[in-house]
């Protein structure tokens, strides 16, 4: 497993431990009803509906009122309908529809940020949404793309995107090489950074670049993700255009078949696939809906679909056959407000002399779901969190019936929908994701907003701390008892507070056990602080900001990158003979860093192989000794963690200073 594929699987991990209530869940569950915006397309990835949607000419229909305006400051108004606004409005002159562009953020009752726009199509109504700000609150330290403006008719336009508030500068790389630096638009009170980008007809961005106040490169961005899940298949059918800068097409996958997809100018609304066969027989179709659109597809008998809400009077969609023979009716109609089907309601679908042919009725919701989780024991309230909007925090340990590992599992935050959020760590996390316990829950209010991080702690832990950017910590609380699986730490700070690190010492332990919590500054940062060292095989070893350590070779990054908790030294990192050396490996070499007074590192196999490292001072008054040696292809597959594999550690006279058999594979 690469450097790159264990980050993102314990990113993933830790992720998927995060669980937030959706007050529409036990719909989703069930696979026969509307999504909650916003963000329909997630639920679209996830539904193997037999179903193909396409977009008909918007129906408005009294009851609800108009579902879409005229004027964009009504657009403007019905969206922060029970929100507030969250900074300053960005507006953009957009060449390409010669109208503005508005941007901005919003935070709704329980504080919970979301980024908006209004956009005004040349062919339509004015139109724009909102959503939460959860995958761009996942890229911390760098940025999402929102949209582009951008359109088939050659035209100047505008990509605009957010970032994080420590993003200092915004930079595109066109696909001829040439740089392009975006606008940044940043104000008091706002969650995120807006960046807008310029551009000519005849450009076209390949990345986009994120780099902060001192220089480190954040991970970069494309405009391929507005694509979505669109750029993997292949079109297999000309695009249906239609008003309000819709537009259609069906595509192809060797894996997943046949689907048909939605976009708003450039950006991927969702899709429907065709040929992955849906276990849950229903008779009535699934309702989509994003950015302003809802949208559907039947079998060619059902004309006429309704579908009503709460006490609300039905909005009517009516069908026309697909334009691809695939025997299908094909509905749209515009609603920039998300149905709350906690209300209850219903859709059904006629045939043209106007029997029903189907219906679903959802009934009110007066409780939330509970989750299904088995406690064990009695709960802990976390002392001080009665301000979080649905606190206290409280942990448990539990299991849940899918899985037999041991949770600790924390509520009272609040999602990033504005639902219930509860947060689970496993009490003993397995290899990859290491060892060890943690995950958080957060309220949006009072502003800032706090972060509760929690997790289960071994025996002989003494102490955890978390470690902010700045090399503060902030100790954490521990308890233990004997009712206990384990004993639990937590350890609250505010949500702009930059934790780099969890910090934690172990009883009879030479160094602190150090979890980086997302080092991404060190693995994409691509501007050393200096020339580096460099060995006889073309290695070098270069120093970054942060304290992170890794080595180029030919112009190219080598694997391996190491760093050093926040306001510490590479030396804090090793010490003999617990673990007297830092090391990885290429195909050709093998190099790392050892404890002062090695004059050289010696690498034995279990079939007696001997590979030999020189030692030099490292350039950075870091307190370590830097060291490269060659390494034959055949032992550089097999991984540098092989079992029987030992390190030794020799003295300038030849004696043996230290050595080090790894007893779990890295």
């Amino acid at each position: 497993m690469s450097d790159l594929e264990a980050r993102l699987r314990a990113a993933l991990e830790a992720r998927a431990q995060t669980y937030e209530a959706d007050p529409n869940a036990w719909l989703k569950v069930q696979r026969r009803t509307p999504p909650p915006v916003p963000r329909g397309r997630w639920l679209l990835a996830a539904l193997p509906v037999a179903l193909l949607a396409v977009f008909v000419p918007i129906l408005l229909n009294g009851g609800l009122g108009r579902n879409s305006a005229s004027d964009p400051d009504e657009v403007y108004k019905q969206l922060m309908q029970g929100k507030t606004a969250a900074g300053e409005q960005v507006v953009v002159d957009d060449p390409a529809r010669g109208k503005p562009l508005r941007l901005w953020f919003a935070r709704g009752p329980l504080g919970v940020p979301e980024v908006c726009f209004v956009a005004v199509p040349a062919d339509g109504d004015p139109y724009g949404s909102c959503h939460n700000l959860r995958m761009a609150g996942i890229m911390e330290r760098s940025g999402t793309y929102e949209g582009s403006t951008r359109a088939d008719a050659p035209s100047a336009y505008v990509d605009y995107g957010v970032a994080g508030n420590d993003v200092a500068k915004v930079t595109a790389v066109l696909a001829d090489g040439r740089r392009v630096d975006a606008t940044v638009h940043r104000s008091e009170g706002a969650p995120m950074i807006i960046w807008t980008l310029a551009l000519s007809a005849g450009d076209k961005v390949s990345t986009v670049e994120f780099t902060d106040a001192r220089g480190r490169r954040g991970s970069d961005t494309s405009p391929k993700r507005l694509a979505g899940e669109s750029s993997r298949h292949t079109p297999i059918g000309q695009p249906m255009r239609l008003p309000g800068e819709v537009t259609v097409r069906p595509y192809d996958d060797k894996v997943q078949g046949r689907s048909v997809f939605w976009f708003r100018g450039s950006k991927e609304l969702g899709w429907v696939n065709l040929d992955l066969k849906d276990p849950m027989t229903a008779k009535a179709p699934m309702i989509f809906s994003e950015d302003g659109i809802i949208y559907t597809a039947t079998k060619r008998n059902t004309v006429k679909i309704q579908i009503a809400v709460g006490s609300d009077a039905p909005i009517t969609m009516q069908g026309i056959p697909d334009p691809w023979n695939l025997d299908l009716n094909l509905f749209t109609t515009a609603r920039l407000l998300p149905f709350d089907w906690t209300l209850g309601g219903w859709w059904a679908g006629y045939d043209a002399a106007g029997k029903q042919l189907w219906r679903e009725d959802r009934p009110r919701r007066t409780a939330p779901e509970k989750p299904n989780f088995k406690r064990t024991g009695e709960p802990i309230t976390v002392p001080g969190t009665d301000d979080f909007s649905k606190g206290p925090v409280r942990l448990s340990f539990g299991k849940y019936p899918y899985e037999d590992a041991l949770q600790l599992c924390a509520t009272g935050g609040t999602g990033s929908n504005g639902g219930d959020q509860g947060s689970c760590a496993r009490v003993r996390p397995e290899p990859p994701f290491g060892g060890f316990s943690s995950n958080r829950v957060e309220t949006y209010l009072p502003l800032p907003g706090s972060v509760v991080a929690f997790g289960a702690a071994e025996d002989d832990w003494l102490s955890v701390d978390a470690v902010l950017e700045d090399g503060r910590r902030l100790p954490a609380t521990m308890t233990r008892g004997k009712d206990l699986p384990a004993p639990v730490w937590w350890v609250r700070y505010p949500s702009d507070a930059k934790v780099s690190a969890f910090a934690y010492k172990v009883r009879g332990k030479q160094l602190e056990q150090v979890d980086l919590t997302w080092p991404g500054w060190c693995w994409e940062d691509k501007k050393p602080i200096d020339a580096g060292h460099v060995f006889p095989s073309g290695l070098t070893a270069h120093l970054y900001a942060d304290t992170c350590v890794k080595w180029t070779k030919d112009g190219k990054e080598q694997p391996g990158a190491f760093q050093a908790v926040p306001g510490g030294k590479l030396s804090d990192m090793i010490a003999a003979p617990e673990l007297p050396l830092q090391w990885s490996g290429n195909r050709e070499d093998w190099y790392g860093f050892t404890v002062p007074g090695t004059a050289r590192v010696e690498l034995t196999l279990k079939n007696g192989g001997r590979f030999t490292a020189s030692t030099v001072p490292d350039p950075w008054d870091q307190g370590v000794l830097l060291f490269a040696g060659p390494l034959p292809k055949a032992v550089a597959k097999q991984g540098l963690s092989s079992p029987g594999m030992r390190f030794t550690g020799y003295g300038a006279d030849g004696g043996v200073l230290w050595t080090y058999e790894p007893k779990e594979p890295r």
